[in-house]
This record gives C-alpha cells, structure tokens and sequence, in this order.
C-alpha cells in the first residue's frame, strides 16, 4: 500500500510540474501576432492596424514594400493591440505593401509579425495625370491617352511547360481579369518560329497597366514604361539605377525574374549556352523556348534513363571548341546580373519565372 501511495505522490508531481512549466512558458514567452485589416485603402486615409502581444511592453510598427522599411509608429504601447494610422496623401501607390509589428525596441531575436496578406495602396485623386507626373519627377497618362497599351507583369511564376504560347497568353488574360485590367493581352514570349518581337502585331506607348489613382476628371493614372515595343525590350539592358527611376517598385523587382524566349529573329533557335556545373561540365540546351514552352523539366537524358544515341541531341561547342551534346532543356530569360542592373540570361526549363504580358 505504501508503494502505490508513492507512486501516487511521484504522479501528482509531474503533473504540478508540468503545468507549472506550462505556465511558465505561457507567461514568459513573447509573442506578437497581426490581424487582417482591410486588402486596400486610398492614399491620405486612416488605416488601422491591429495584433495581439504576449509578454511585450511596447511594440514597433513599420510599412515595407522592397528593401527600406518605413516607421508608422515607435514606441507604442503593445497592450493598446490596435493603432489608426494616417498615411501620407503622397504615399507610393502599390500592390505589395505589407506592415510590421515587433518588439520595441529592435535587436535580434525579438518578436516580430507581419501582415497576413499583401494591402494595395491607392493613389490619391489629382487634378490631372500631368500634376502627378510633375510631384514624381517621371510621366503619368490617363487611361484615354491616344496610343496607350497597357503592360504587366504576372504575380504568379511558372515553369517552362506554359502549354506553348496559347497556353500563356491564356495565363497573362487570367490574371488580367482578377486585377481588373481593360482589353486583351499577349505573354511577351518568343518561340523557335516566331520570336517575341514578331508577335507584337499592335505597338503603342506602353504604361504599366495598374492604375496610381484617378484624376479628379475620372480617368485613371498609368506609370509610363515605354515609348513602342522595342524600348521596352531594350529595357533589359538597364542598369540598377535606371531600372529603379524607370519602373514602379513592384514591376522593378519582378523584371529580371521573366521568360524571354526568342527575343527577335536575329536570335538562334539553339545550343543556348546554361552555364557550367560543378563538376565543369557546360550545360546547353537545345532550344531557347522550352521546347516551345512545352517542357518543364531539367535534363533530357540520364545514363541510367537512355543515351544520347536514343535522342539524338544537338550538337553544341564551348569557348574552346570542344564537342558537347544539349542535354538540358532550357530557355533564355530576363536575369540580374552582378551590378544588380538586367541582362539577357538563360534558365532550365523546371525553375520557375513570371510572365511580361502586353496589351494587343
């Protein structure tokens, strides 16, 4: 009997014992979390936050949207769990921003939460296009503007297997029409037959195809990208800093993650140069499409799969003008290179890129 009283007493300890641990980690440890607010709001307007804190006195708060966070509070009491912040009439207006909340003051290790979901920031009405474009020192135009087309870039990424070019125009009018883009687009793609410079069969001056704000006249306010068709492939030769003046933050950082293809006719159809493995072989690809965007794989064979007699791949040749086989399936790109400007790149066919979609 005196045993199982002891082993009843052992027992009960453990369980004391847990629950004070729970306890202790309950009320020891910090947490923070940010509720989901409203998806968008004008600029100028009041927006508020909200999150809930454990075991934190004071919290800071910031609104980011790419590399600069910018404050909207410091030092603000954590058990408040909610703040009404008054943004700035001249805000950027985006798609992307997204707030922050942590412990105040900052160091590492602190509790930190963002917000849920990625808040569209509108731009505030103007008397005309023309007033924004002077406040940001770069040219706005009204959604009527003779010769307008409209161009973006798709949020979603894909792999090379787009279901050819009908399968990613299909893509570009899909996410055209969850945005709430006017007319019909086309994926700025060029395949082994017809290169992305041929399909353009309508050229125009071309503006990002989200709208800053509207015009007291109603008409709404479109960032300019470029004058015609070509200016805008030029645009992969643009430097950090021309890129960052000449494109919204957003559209900046999705252009150097893009299929290409063919970019004009001038361009081959194959040996497209990957790059060089670890262990020193060069790696080309047989095709600057994807197989006219109908693969979405890395290799073409294996040893252990078949052999290069089985499918008979192209022959390329390095800088050395040694024989090698297109074993890779691969396509050319829009990349960053080491300046952090673009550049004409290349890519596998499994990795995964976004789509530059032109109004047509």
């Amino acid at each position: 009997m005196q045993e199982y009283k002891g082993v009843l007493i052992a027992a009960v300890a453990v369980v004391v014992l847990g629950i004070i641990l729970l306890f202790n980690f309950l009320f020891s440890t910090k947490r923070v979390s940010v509720g989901a607010g409203e998806s968008s709001f004008q600029a100028g307007e009041s927006y508020q936050i909200n999150w809930s804190a454990s075991n934190i006195n004071r919290v800071g708060i910031v609104l980011f949207n790419g590399d600069e966070p910018q404050w909207v509070i410091q030092n603000y009491p954590a058990a408040a769990q909610k703040y009404a912040w008054q943004s700035d009439p001249y805000q950027p207006a985006d798609t992307d921003y997204r707030f922050a909340v942590f412990e105040y003051p900052w160091k590492k290790g602190n509790a930190i939460a963002y917000s849920p979901a990625a808040i569209t920031i509108i731009g505030q009405k103007y008397v005309s296009c023309d007033g924004y474009s002077v406040e940001q020192s770069w040219p706005y135009l009204p959604d009527k503007h003779p010769g307008i087309l409209r161009t973006f870039i798709t949020s979603s990424t894909h792999a090379g297997d787009l279901g050819g070019l009908e399968g990613a125009d299909a893509k570009c009018n899909q996410e055209a029409r969850k945005n709430g883009y006017e007319g019909d687009y086309i994926a700025l793609l060029g395949a082994d037959e017809l290169s992305a410079r041929e399909r353009v069969q309508t050229d125009g001056i071309f503006v990002e195809a989200g709208a800053i704000g509207e015009s007291i006249e109603g008409r709404s306010c479109h960032r300019f990208v470029a004058e015609n068709i070509q200016k805008l492939l030029d645009k992969i030769k643009l430097s950090k800093e021309a890129a960052q003046i000449r494109f919204s933050n957003s559209f900046y950082q999705g252009f150097g993650n893009l299929w290409l293809g063919r970019m004009t006719a001038a361009i081959g159809a194959k040996c497209l140069l990957l790059g060089v493995q670890k262990n020193g072989e060069t790696m080309f690809s047989n095709s600057y499409t994807c197989q006219d965007w109908t693969v979405g794989k890395r290799q073409i064979y294996s040893s252990a799969a078949s052999s290069a007699a089985d499918i008979n791949p192209t022959k390329c040749y390095d800088l050395e003008g040694k024989n090698l086989t297109a074993n890779y399936y691969g396509a050319a790109t829009v990349g960053v290179n080491d300046q952090g400007g673009y550049t004409m790149g290349s890519a596998t066919c499994e990795s995964k890129r976004r789509l530059l979609c032109v109004q047509q």
